[in-house]
């Protein structure tokens, strides 16, 4: 596990992190007093990977080769193409205008930083000696695809 590793997962993670306080912020999940039940699931599963995604760095810091996996999963579906392609079909290209400018850092920083961050863990993953667990890799992706699923049927993004 090298420094580059660690440090790359956490300035994926800020990015896309901040990514959802913006959208959030803006009324993505609703706003004001009452809160739906199924804008409560979305934030719940987004949060979620967020507390999750320390499990596989901790893990592959141990040398478990499936956490390494599962961090290419996070950072390739979660940051790459979540936040960075997303966010890009979803709002004016190159400047989403609500937001300016942190929208857009959210952006390109998520194509670059979720690359970046995926490659150095499949680097990781391939060096790593022994047989692959699964169980890190299918908890990211459901985990992922369960929050994706419930952030699309709840989310309240006005039309660009």
């Amino acid at each position: 596990m090298t420094p580059a590793l660690l440090m790359l997962q956490g300035a994926a993670a800020t990015v896309s992190l901040l990514g959802y306080l913006v959208i959030t912020r803006s009324g993505a999940f609703g706003s004001g007093v009452g809160m739906q039940t199924g804008e409560a699931l979305a934030l719940l599963t987004t949060a979620a990977v967020y507390g999750w995604w320390l499990a596989p760095v901790a893990a592959a810091t141990g040398g478990v080769r499936g956490a390494a996996l599962a961090l290419v999963i996070i950072d390739v579906l979660w940051v790459f193409l979540g936040q960075g392609v997303a966010g890009l079909i979803f709002c004016a290209v190159p400047v989403c205008p609500d937001a300016t400018p942190w929208t857009d850092i959210v952006r390109y920083g998520s194509l670059v930083l979720g690359a970046a961050a995926a490659w150095t863990a499949w680097g990781a993953y391939r060096a790593m000696r022994g047989p692959t667990q699964w169980a890190p890799v299918a908890t990211a992706v459901v985990l992922i695809l369960v929050s994706f699923t419930l952030q699309g049927m709840n989310s309240k993004l006005p039309p660009s």
